[in-house]
């Protein structure tokens, strides 16, 4: 296994994106405000990729503590069909997409340029769904969904234009985007598969040999799930067929699967982002009238807490979670197109609202 060494991190000297930019391609839907951002913290300060207007992919940063946002053109229209994944490497961001024909497309830029690169991972007829990207110390790897529902892995080394190609899962795994980390030796993937059922599949780096894993048999799964792992314990947060928000967890190498219910019923499915800090697990969702929740719980806890992060039609779009220092940060598009960023200081339940962009 491995994947490949092509990235970007934020220009430390940068225009802001003017309003004419960010309208130039039009207005973005709510349906494509469906598709949600991908976040991440990237060397004292957060970025953000988005798709776009008229199918474009756009990426904003801003120094941490700072509310001056800035942004840029990745792609133009017609590059973007689903919503994008980000991981930042080294002096390095990384964005791979749902490029055009249902093709993989990675998009990179070295911290300090402005200048996005594109490289064709896998082409036409082979990718489904919004991918997930992780790097793994000397690689890149893409998760996505291939043909006929199948689940595909890509890696290719640091600076190599190379890509290989794994099945994960055969031809009845895949039904969902899926949501992939690196966990300390090993790669993690979940996903929905046939009849909604969640599953896990794990590799060690570098082997190429796939183990898959029903996490839970019982409980149908209607989001593509979020996944993440603290210490010898993997999460995996997804919105189940009542909308209830149900968090699985495994302690690492048992294969043994605990089912507890965050919230009960509510009226969408949209994916929920999940991520550890500290000694807690977080979970953000969609709540009632596309308002933002956020729920935290204690390591190996089942009482959770409930803050809501903001009101109705403050989250048109699946939330995308990190923390950041003594920070918890979440993004989301609202129903006016907008994309908004929120934070909190661990431990305050006291959220703030910054616009990033005009959609």
């Amino acid at each position: 296994m491995s994947g490949a060494g092509l990235r970007r991190r934020l220009a430390a000297v940068a225009v802001t994106v003017t309003a004419a930019v960010l309208t130039a391609a039009g207005t973005l839907t709510p349906a494509l405000a469906a598709t949600g951002p991908s976040m991440t913290v990237n060397n004292g300060s957060v970025n953000i990729a988005v798709q776009g207007p008229d199918d474009s992919l756009l990426f904003y940063w801003a120094a941490n503590g700072s509310s001056a946002w800035f942004g840029e053109a990745v792609a133009g229209e017609d590059t973007t069909f689903a919503a994008p994944s980000m991981a930042v490497d080294g002096n390095d961001v990384n964005i791979a997409v749902e490029g055009p024909d249902n093709s993989l497309v990675l998009y990179s830029a070295v911290n300090g340029s402005s200048a996005w690169s594109a490289v064709e991972v896998a082409g036409t007829g082979t990718t489904f769904a919004a991918p997930s990207i992780v790097t793994d110390g000397n690689d890149v790897d893409i998760a996505a969904k291939g043909p006929d529902d199948s689940l595909l892995f890509y890696w290719a080394a640091n600076g190599s234009s190379t890509w290989h190609e794994e099945n994960v899962g055969g031809n009845l795994s895949d039904a969902s985007p899926p949501s992939m980390i690196v966990n300390g030796a090993a790669i993690d993937i979940a996903a929905t598969g046939a009849f909604f059922a969640l599953n896990f599949f794990w590799a060690f780096v570098g082997t190429g040999t796939w183990h898959q894993e029903s996490v839970n048999a019982t409980i149908q799964v209607w989001s593509p799930p979020s996944i993440a792992a603290s210490g010898n314990t993997v999460d995996v947060a997804a919105i189940s067929n009542t909308g209830a928000l149900i968090l699985f967890s495994a302690i690492t190498g048992t294969g043994t699967w605990n089912a507890d219910t965050v919230s009960a019923a509510a009226d969408n499915y949209a994916a929920p982002s999940i991520t550890f800090q500290g000694g807690d697990v977080d979970v953000a969702r969609q709540g009632s009238s596309t308002s933002l929740l956020f729920y935290w719980a204690v390591t190996g806890s089942s009482t959770w807490h409930e803050e809501t992060v903001a009101g109705a039609d403050s989250a048109a779009s699946p939330p995308s979670m990190t923390v950041n220092g003594n920070g918890v940060n979440i993004s989301a598009v609202n129903t006016a197109s907008q994309l908004l960023f929120y934070w909190a200081t661990i431990g305050t339940g006291t959220w703030h609202a910054e616009t990033v962009a005009d959609l």
